[in-house]
């Protein structure tokens, strides 16, 4: 108890004498990597920050005060600058687009490892953090895919960064357990019943008793004041002899939410929870070369343009201390990190999940992600949607004249003439069945666009106003 008072004492006087950093990267960056050619240093020192600066907000202290040299900067109040930010509602419109089209295509902005957070309670694999939020301040800035790692430990069904059954969990300490973390993802469910959740279980379970715990707390936790479930439960027709059934790409969002459910589960197949988790092995792939990522069109070099289209395309990052040591000799500046450069280019591309490591609301990531409206678009109240040079949309008055964005069994054309808005439709029907005005409603689709349109600006088939964006 002592030493664990001395070790407050000198959190907290620490605290009240360091300069708080504008974020853990970017201390990293420009201080450390001018003394340090490899990462374990770095990342050493900012593990060690970031976890007094966290003691620090647990003891009540003024969250400015517990910025420490290397140590992130999080506090309540980015986040709730974030949640009433332009790059908050434009986040949220680009979701409800995506609710729309085949998961396939739709994109999730999510975590990895996302339950390994410094603002949990203190445990080893904790200290070696790979995010500085907690879950639900990850749900409240858009994030939308969520990763948890459940190990067998103790008897239990557990949280933590640790090794496989087959090692014993080594890494687990005193974690906190499933069914203590998941009341906080299901009371932001309920308090938010029109956002949809992504939710990627890690099995390091191999047992059936922990198969048995996990899907009991899913069916307690995740449901609604009336007792109905949030959860997408696959048809018990589609399990087959393994017991699971694949991740069904061609349903929407919008027909998930219609049949009841606003969360997906997604994991490896094991009988023990196929009634409950989509098996996703088959059909998604996960962190091709981000470091040699290009611009759209030539993307992942990693991945051809028909892995986009048939399979969901994760990139995660791993900002962890152990990462460092099993790669000794990578640079401070992590070449594989989502950096908001690459979060464009992948957006462009058509990767569907992130899993950022390490994610504030104001790190330039999450507006990286944005492609459709263009920065505090749309300015007018009324007036109709225009697709720019540069991709990004504006609102423009409805009687200007341009070319129209026409789609055709997805493929885009141009209409031959410019043409007022109200005349868009009619511009871009050249035969019964062909060419219709229609609406990006995915990253991809709008670079595909703006690749086929070149330098002209073009009607795109929304109005300001519009309670949702007209279907085609």
């Amino acid at each position: 108890m002592r030493v664990k008072t001395m070790l407050r004492l000198g959190v907290v006087l620490g605290a009240l004498l360091a300069a708080p950093a504008a974020s853990a990267q970017d201390a990293a960056t420009s201080g450390c990597a001018a003394v340090s050619p490899i990462a374990a240093p770095c990342v050493g020192a900012a593990k060690i920050a970031e976890s007094l600066a966290a003691e620090c907000r647990r003891l009540g202290l003024p969250e400015a005060s517990c910025g420490l040299p290397f140590s992130a900067a999080v506090s309540t109040a980015s986040r709730d600058a974030y949640v009433k930010s332009w790059t908050h509602r434009a986040a949220g419109f680009q979701s409800a687009l995506g609710d729309a089209v085949p998961l396939l295509q739709a994109a999730f902005l999510g975590t990895h490892n996302s339950f390994n957070s410094v603002n949990d309670t203190p445990t080893i694999s904790h200290s070696d953090s790979n995010q500085q939020l907690s879950l639900v301040q990850q749900l409240d800035v858009d994030m939308r895919s969520l990763e948890l790692d459940l190990h067998f430990f103790g008897g239990r069904v557990v949280l933590c960064h640790a090794r496989p059954a087959s090692e014993a969990h080594a890494g687990c300490t005193t974690e906190r357990t499933f069914a203590e973390v998941l009341p906080e993802v299901g009371a932001w469910l309920r308090a938010n019943p029109d956002e949809f959740l992504l939710l990627y279980l890690e099995d390091a379970l191999k047992a059936d008793a922990g198969y048995a715990e996990a899907v009991a707390a899913l069916d307690r936790e995740l449901k609604r004041a009336d007792g109905s479930s949030m959860v997408l439960k696959p048809d018990p027709a589609a399990l087959g002899d393994k017991g699971c059934a694949p991740l069904p790409l061609d349903r929407s969002r919008t027909q998930i939410k219609a049949a009841g459910a606003q969360v997906v589960i997604v994991g490896n197949c094991a009988k023990g929870w196929g009634s409950r988790v989509f098996e996703w092995n088959s059909v998604h792939v996960e962190s091709g070369d981000a470091a040699k990522y290009k611009p759209f069109p030539a993307c992942d070099g990693t991945y051809p343009r028909s892995v986009y289209t048939s399979k969901l395309v994760r990139y995660f990052e791993d900002s962890t201390l152990i990462a460092t040591i099993v790669d000794p000799t990578r640079p401070v500046a992590n070449p594989e990190a989502l950096t908001p450069e690459r979060v464009a280019q992948m957006t462009a591309c058509g990767a569907t999940i992130f899993g950022f490591d390490q994610l504030l609301p104001g790190d330039g990531r999450i507006a990286a992600s944005l492609w459709s409206w263009a920065t505090d678009e749309p300015k007018l109240r009324t007036g109709c949607a225009l697709q720019g040079r540069d991709g990004r949309w504006t609102a423009v008055p409805c009687t200007q004249r341009h070319r129209v964005a026409c789609a055709s069994k997805g493929t885009w054309s141009l209409s031959a003439r410019a043409v007022a808005y109200k005349d868009a439709a009619r511009a871009c029907r050249k035969a019964r069945r062909g060419p219709y005005f229609a609406l990006p409603m995915t990253g991809n689709s709008n670079a595909q666009l703006r690749r086929t349109a070149g330098e002209a600006p073009v009607w795109i088939r929304y109005k300001v106003g519009a309670s949702k964006p007209a279907a085609p």
